[in-house]
């Protein structure tokens, strides 16, 4: 059975959860000896992604990825945090900010793998596709 880096990322999480720097600086290591052993030394960087995600999961942090036209304002900012924190229960939300000019206006926010489309491009594209065109 293959195991995918979403489960290396979750077992090496719950090893390494509440460890003195010393276990897990063990831990790690003989982490990193059963991804080579085992030949997945090419999946350490996706790992390491998931390993975050899980580490936020479990500490009420939520990470959104935001692609507006233009810098977001402090009270948009706001607003997206407060919908991101109710939405998925989170204590805390960091929100990043990616300028994109081809979206023509709106946003587009992205947590982990749901993505919600509030563009101007998605909105005419739905619509599109609504109209059978």
């Amino acid at each position: 059975m293959r195991i995918t880096s979403t489960q290396y990322a979750k077992s090496l999480y719950e090893a390494t959860a509440e460890k003195s720097p010393g276990e897990v600086d063990v831990l790690v290591s003989n982490f990193v000896k059963v991804l080579a052993k085992n030949g997945q030394m090419r999946l350490k960087n996706e790992i390491l992604r998931k390993f975050e995600v899980v580490s936020n999961m479990k500490n009420g942090i939520v990470v959104a990825e935001v692609k507006s036209r233009e810098k977001l304002s402090e009270g948009m900012i706001e607003k997206l945090m407060g919908f991101i924190k109710a939405k998925y229960q989170a204590e805390k939300v960091v929100i990043e900010n990616i300028i994109d000019e081809k979206i023509g206006g709106g946003v587009i926010v992205k947590v982990g793998d749901e993505i919600f489309d509030a563009s101007v491009k998605g909105q005419l594209k739905k619509m599109q596709y609504i109209l059978g065109k």
